[in-house]
């Protein structure tokens, strides 16, 4: 079953010259590796913003070094756009705009055929407004158009030994911050230092936290919330983040899952998209 999948992608990209919009998480990289297999060209883009983890982007930037492979880097500034900022459920879309026609002027004197994304069957249950854009803009979605879920892209990822298969999930720092309270740049480097701060302290490696104005809501999964109540790491928690500003500290009780900022979305805004 994994080699059809595979079999599928490498006739995807079979001759082209392919432009990957590459993060370094698990569905860029698997359509990076399988690409540079069968294409002509490939040249992954890495976007730079202040919405993406500089953790992120600098393993995003070793892991194409390291490999000697040739990429382009160009930053955005997404707190610029006063549709992203003010934070609205389809804050994503304007978003993902931005990121795509960015990366189309970046490389619009290259030769090629198509720019593909890693959206994936498995994103279509979760609110996901930016889809929108990547249509509207002629970006191609190799798994979309295939039918390939998370859970396939992991075996290809593991089939093909990438180390990729390892690395926890990451997400854009936005959707730590509940529609309709502002983004900032004060907010966005608080969320981030925070969960630094956890991972020292506690090692956990799966991570949100959702930053309410001054309410730090921690998920993590429910097998690693027990951690959490060791007197002496809770408290160096509390003092940390009480420095960072959050005045409460919380710990989600259902633990981590995607997208639970769209929890208390009406479903007729889900429906829209």
């Amino acid at each position: 079953m994994v080699n059809e999948i595979i079999n599928k992608l490498q006739e995807y990209f079979h001759d082209k010259n392919i432009v990957v919009a590459f993060s370094g998480g698990l569905d860029s990289t698997v359509l990076l590796e399988i690409a540079r297999k069968t294409s002509q060209s490939v040249l992954p883009v890495i976007v730079k913003s202040s919405l993406v983890p500089a953790k992120d982007t600098q393993y995003a930037i070793g892991y194409l070094t390291s490999r000697r492979i040739k990429y382009r880097i160009i930053s955005v500034n997404p707190l610029k756009h006063p549709k992203i900022t003010e934070n609205s459920p389809d804050r994503c879309y304007y978003c993902k705009t931005l990121i795509i026609q960015s990366i189309i002027k970046e490389v619009q004197s290259h030769n090629y055929d198509i720019i593909v994304e890693g959206s994936n069957e498995t994103d279509l249950s979760d609110y996901r407004p930016g889809l929108k854009a990547v249509k509207e803009l002629g970006i191609k979605s190799p798994y979309l158009e295939l039918n390939i879920t998370k859970e396939e892209i992991k075996q290809i990822a593991s089939k093909m030994e990438l180390e990729i298969v390892k690395k926890p999930a990451s997400t854009c720092l936005a959707t730590r911050i509940p529609y309709g309270q502002q983004i900032s740049e004060t907010t966005l480097e608080k969320i981030e230092q925070a969960e630094i701060i956890i991972r020292e302290i506690f090692g956990v490696t799966t991570l949100r936290l959702r930053a309410h104005e001054n309410i730090a809501r921690i998920e993590v999964p429910i097998s690693e919330m027990g951690i959490f109540l060791e007197e002496e790491k809770r408290e160096m928690l509390v003092m940390k983040l009480r420095r960072l500003g959050f005045h409460y500290i919380t710990i989600d009780l259902e633990g981590y899952r995607q997208g639970s900022m769209n929890i208390p979305l009406p479903q007729d805004v889900i429906d829209s998209e």
